[in-house]
């Protein structure tokens, strides 16, 4: 197994809805890889469409890297025998509009612009765009878009998060 750093996912986040009953069996296979989970998402019915974003230590991820991920994860549903399901995989980079799935995302990530869906309304709205300014405590601070006021958001009450990708994004480390 590859020694990698512990990554504290929020799992509601990085595998939401029916995803997060498959959760523990992806995350088991990439695990065992050099690679991160950054999303997974499960839909259809009679078969599966399953889409796993990942990425490396770098936070990146290439054709080549999907497609090397790709075949280690058939490999490991062929051998598995508790997967019994007729199913498409699409592997992909989180791209420039990333979702944030780990605790390690809301401080990586400080400074840019962030769109958040939330699944109870805060001031009368589900849907926030503001700059991201970290994680304390369980809660994402963000401020105000036109600078001024920053809103706490219980990590709970996010239904997804994403960066807004811009020319004056700060940190692309």
């Amino acid at each position: 197994m590859i020694e990698k750093e512990k990554i504290n996912h929020i799992e509601h986040l990085v595998a939401p809805d029916k995803a997060a009953v498959f959760f523990p069996f992806f995350k088991n296979i990439i695990d065992k890889t050099k690679y991160q989970f950054v999303r997974l998402k499960i839909s259809g019915k009679e078969e599966l469409n399953i889409q796993i974003m990942a990425e490396d230590e770098n936070r990146s991820m290439v054709i080549e890297d999907c497609k090397a991920l790709s075949n280690i994860i058939v490999d490991e549903i062929d051998l598995a025998d508790d997967f019994n399901y007729d199913y498409v995989l699409e592997v992909s980079s989180p791209g420039i509009d990333r979702p944030l799935t780990c605790e390690e995302d809301f401080n990586f990530w400080v400074d840019n612009k962030v769109f958040v869906k939330l699944k109870k309304p805060i001031n009368k709205t589900k849907k926030i765009t503001g700059i991201l300014k970290g994680i304390l405590n369980k809660n994402i601070k963000l401020e105000d878009i036109n600078g001024g006021s920053v809103l706490e958001i219980e990590i709970d009450n996010i239904r997804d998060i994403n960066i807004i990708w811009s020319p004056e994004v700060t940190n692309l480390n």
